[in-house]
């Protein structure tokens, strides 16, 4: 395992003006043996932001830091903690005004003294930043997974981000968006792409086998995939124009939605169910609800569509990557720090029903070119955007900010 002291964080610009992280060894001997963390989000549904709260906290706890996670009750992220092995406290954050929980997260951080606190989600901030003011000075890192559209430098959240030590932006476009937006310099923000493990996002014949026999599909079929909570920008209603349109043309296509709704948006998932209902392919199209085992699931499709109307990154779209399979992706936002056209996927417009067709039936009748971008895919996740790697640089980040906190 790579020892968390043999770097420093420097943060660069590069030739188009975005930030990112990069590590160079240290010169100075460890004063740390390990690290105390606070990973915070009160967020209540269940996406990217959500998901990657856990996947972190665990994989900072095996390397030997003590993580503790801050989550609302009952939430999938407090029940995804608690089933990774990761210690849970309350957090009931549910306006931008609560002094109660400003004194509860006080006084635990009184008693359980922490190198980090690291915010998931910015409306955390109107709490945990009093919080630390009250507690002693912490080192509070924010990651930031969507962009911001309201500039936020009126005088309250100058205080906030006055308080905020690093940001950390998932992608190019919401690097940019943090700067064009907020109250901070640059030198405050960097970029760490998310990552996914390689090991359970890859190619395997057996489960393959396994998931198709299961949804009755044969080895004729060519099955058509989108995975995410059923959110109508998340392109549903694109995917399932394209799929009534090229399943009339072709029999052997079948489609696979993967994922259901979440917290705030059922009105939106149940008009998705109700197009694929009243669809005249309902008999070829299958709805499998939430699900917590998308490695298997993505194994049994051989093209997977992502035709998000806005994405500050896109999590799942790395995943079928690491799967080998081939992408026909929008070429929205972050997506473009992923996927270059033709490629490692073929981009489209968002939105575009017409030209989101055409790139999915380019791959239909091509398995030649099916399986040069499925390989061409899968090889740039593992060279960019390996979960290790990313945790490496986290782990850096924390050790430069609590050791910087020490002196």
């Amino acid at each position: 395992m790579k020892a968390i002291f043999e770097s420093m964080v420097f943060i660069e610009e590069n030739s188009c003006g975005f930030f990112r992280v990069r590590c160079e060894p240290m010169n100075r001997s460890p004063r740390i043996k390990h690290l105390k963390i606070l990973q915070v989000c009160s967020s209540r549904s269940w996406g990217g932001m959500e998901m990657h709260v856990p996947i972190l906290a665990s994989k900072l706890q095996q390397r030997g830091h003590d993580v503790v996670v801050a989550a609302f009750p009952k939430s999938r992220i407090h029940r995804a903690s608690v089933s990774y092995g990761v210690p849970y406290i309350p957090l009931k954050v549910t306006s931008y005004c609560h002094p109660v929980q400003i004194k509860k997260i006080a006084e635990w951080l009184r008693f359980h003294p922490v190198n980090v606190v690291h915010c998931h989600y910015s409306k955390d901030l109107w709490a945990v930043v009093p919080a630390l003011k009250m507690a002693g000075k912490v080192p509070l890192i924010l990651v930031k997974h969507i962009g911001t559209q309201k500039p936020k430098r009126d005088i309250l959240h100058r205080f906030l981000y006055k308080n905020v030590d690093f940001i950390i932006a998932n992608s190019n476009i919401i690097c940019q968006n943090i700067l064009n937006t907020h109250p901070v310099t640059s030198k405050q923000v960097g970029m760490i792409h998310l990552g996914i493990d390689m090991q359970r996002f890859s190619p395997n014949s057996a489960l393959r086998r396994e998931v198709r026999r299961e949804f009755g599909y044969t080895a004729e079929n060519l099955v058509i995939g989108i995975v995410g909570r059923l959110q109508v920008g998340k392109g549903h209603l694109e995917f399932l124009k394209m799929a009534e349109y090229l399943g009339e043309r072709y029999s052997h296509l079948r489609f696979l939605i993967i994922g259901g709704a979440t917290y705030g948006e059922e009105a939106e998932a149940a008009q998705i169910r109700m197009k694929v209902q009243n669809s005249p392919l309902q008999n070829r199209i299958r709805l499998t609800g939430f699900r917590n085992d998308i490695h298997r699931l993505l194994n049994a499709l051989d093209i997977f569509v992502f035709p998000s109307h806005a994405e500050a990154f896109g999590l799942v779209l790395l995943e079928a990557m690491a799967t080998g399979l081939p992408v026909v992706s929008s070429n929205c936002d972050g997506v473009v720090d992923i996927v270059t056209n033709r490629v490692e996927g073929l981009l489209v417009p968002p939105k575009e029903v017409a030209q989101l067709t055409a790139a999915v039936e380019e791959l239909v009748q091509s398995p030649e070119l099916r399986h040069r971008l499925g390989q061409k895919g899968r090889q740039k996740v593992k060279a960019q955007f390996d979960l290790e790697q990313m945790v490496d640089k986290i782990e850096d980040l924390y050790l430069t900010l609590a050791l910087s906190n020490n002196r």
